[in-house]
């Protein structure tokens, strides 16, 4: 299924994981020598509205995502594609367009204030062990 949601507010994390290398000396204040880095982890989360507009039949809406996502009992692993549309998706308009190509999704939790929201946790994979395309930043002009 394809979900075409507004979203309220989110975050994305990207991490090198870099470790310094500093060796431990007594009497000397400690100065790395160098570092290595780690694996690469990108992940963050999204929130948005709980809609739910019956006057048109439209299987986009926020409620359908949390319930097909509630409903997967026999999957293991979800493989999705994220793109998240920063300033809109007009073709003239300037904006970022940021691409997670395979994305393991979690189910959404809701929470319940002023208005019902959904906030949905992701960690972006890369297509292969070995690969490092776990998303694409593209700039529209």
């Amino acid at each position: 299924s394809s979900y075409s949601l507004t979203l309220t507010g989110g975050n994305i994390t990207i991490s090198n994981n870099v470790s310094y290398i500093t060796p431990e000396e007594l009497g000397v204040v400690n100065v790395p020598i160098g570092h290595v880095t780690g694996a690469r982890s990108v992940s963050g989360s999204f929130t948005c509205y709980l809609t739910r507009d019956d006057s048109t039949f439209d299987s986009t809406r926020s409620r359908d995502f949390f319930e097909d996502l509630r409903n997967l009992t026999s999957v293991v692993t979800n493989n999705v594609g994220l793109t998240f549309n920063v300033g809109g998706t007009t073709t003239n308009t300037r904006r970022l367009e940021i691409d997670f190509g395979t994305a393991h999704v979690e189910i959404p939790t809701h929470s319940i204030e002023d208005v019902i929201s959904l906030e949905t946790n992701f960690q972006a994979l890369p297509s292969s062990i070995d690969g490092t395309n776990e998303m694409t930043l593209k700039y529209k002009v």
